[in-house]
């Protein structure tokens, strides 16, 4: 049996807001550390993914949103030790003072992974910082002229040491969550307590509030109370929360609290549906979440399809399939299943209308699992499919990295074109 412990605590955090926004006000904050002063101008250069993912994105505690605001309060009142909640506590009086600050952004096109440079001009000089590979993984850091610290080793590039993803199967993942001491899995226990803490926030009305206007509906007789409302009314409230800027943090997973929000709550609510134990639940996102880091492993941290969906969504259908009495054969159809429906949907960046996608994404799950539990599997030549649920991912890598580039920059152009 492989043992998976290291792989979940090293890809599941807390982060505050967007993971895009966290790690675009981090880089801010880190420059603005070596020199101090006052701030008079900061320059910002990243992929397009990242660019992408933060563009409509709400600042937590705040009203705002977009990479350059990010950009101004993280160097005016981030606080970088803190990582991807470094915005905490950001006042009023921030947020004015950064509406003034000259923020200057360009896309590094030549960069297909997370990247971020800041440069931080103040009275006390120009601070200058890289993030590289994964959202919080500092690899530069400059004062004026001199080098401050360089990291050799991405974090992703340890990642890759930690494990050969080619090796692994669904088997080995659902062998794992099985028999692991539930002692080792208390990562999981801590996503689970905060991305629901999450939710109740969101359930008072942010963001689109799905939640009320299902709960509206219903009322009105046009929907109905069962186990699939109650997840999508669930995950979609701390989905409206996280993208609506409210300061509460999500346990993100690959770099994004919108993968953590949708490979977790689902299988959660589904289990306290049905009345299982908790261990039981905890085991179920644990294999969520170990699939939805296998399947981003393929498509990359940003992509041009939507992660949160196709990767958290997947892992939520293997999750729900493993709850409702599934080893791996079903837990892999479940993820092919899923795949074969939803591989067409694009990230056209995060914004409380990832919301919706999670509802889809919700939905899709469920009947994912339920049609591998009913012994249906979808035929191995459809679409993307492969002979297995181990090719399908990879299958998918293809689909983001070769296929949607294209669309990937026509969403930028059409976000650029708007300011």
């Amino acid at each position: 049996m492989k043992d998976f412990t290291a792989l979940l605590k090293s890809e599941i955090r807390p982060a505050l807001g967007v993971t895009e926004v966290g790690a675009i006000a981090l880089a801010a904050a880190r420059a603005y550390a070596e020199v101090g002063g006052t701030v008079l101008h900061i320059e910002m250069s990243m992929n397009g993914g990242m660019y992408k993912n933060g563009f409509s994105c709400g600042i937590p505690g705040t009203e705002e949103l977009g990479c350059e605001m990010a950009a101004a309060l993280g160097a005016l009142g981030g606080k970088w030790k803190l990582g991807l909640e470094c915005l905490k506590g950001i006042t009023p009086e921030q947020v004015e003072k950064a509406k003034s600050i000259p923020v200057d952004i360009s896309l590094a096109k030549e960069m297909d992974s997370i990247y971020i440079e800041a440069e931080v001009t103040t009275t006390g000089g120009i601070g200058i910082v890289r993030i590289e590979g994964t959202h919080d993984n500092i690899v530069y850091v400059a004062k004026d002229n001199e080098v401050v610290f360089i990291k050799e080793q991405s974090k992703e590039e340890a990642t890759k040491e930690m494990i050969d993803f080619d090796a692994i199967t669904v088997a080995d993942m659902v062998d794992y969550v099985s028999v692991v001491s539930i002692d080792n899995l208390a990562m999981i226990q801590d996503m689970i307590e905060m991305n629901c803490k999450l939710s109740e926030e969101g359930q008072r009305g942010v963001g689109l509030s799905i939640g009320t206007t299902l709960d509206a509906f219903h009322k009105k007789g046009v929907v109905g109370i069962d186990m699939i409302y109650q997840a999508q009314k669930l995950t979609c409230a701390a989905m409206d929360a996280r993208l609506s800027g409210l300061p509460f943090p999500a346990m993100s997973i690959v770099g994004s609290g919108s993968h953590g929000i949708v490979c977790s709550l689902p299988v959660v609510s589904y289990g306290r549906s049905i009345e299982v134990a908790e261990e039981k639940i905890i085991r179920a996102v644990a294999l969520s979440g170990l699939v939805t880091i296998f399947s981003k492993h393929y498509t990359g941290r940003l992509s041009a399809l939507c992660g949160c969906v196709l990767g958290g969504g997947s892992g939520a259908a293997a999750g729900i399939a493993y709850l409702m009495g599934g080893g791996a054969v079903e837990v892999g159809n479940a993820m092919n299943h899923l795949a074969a429906n939803l591989t067409g949907m694009i990230c056209d960046g995060g914004s409380t209308g990832c919301a919706l996608k999670a509802s889809t994404g919700v939905y899709t799950s469920f009947l994912s699992a339920m049609l591998a539990m009913n012994g249906t599997a979808i035929p191995n030549h459809f679409g993307v499919v492969g002979s297995s649920a181990e090719q399908t991912a990879k299958n998918l890598g293809r689909v983001s990295a070769e296929g949607m580039c294209p669309m990937d920059a026509t969403i930028i152009d059409i976000m650029q074109q708007r300011k």
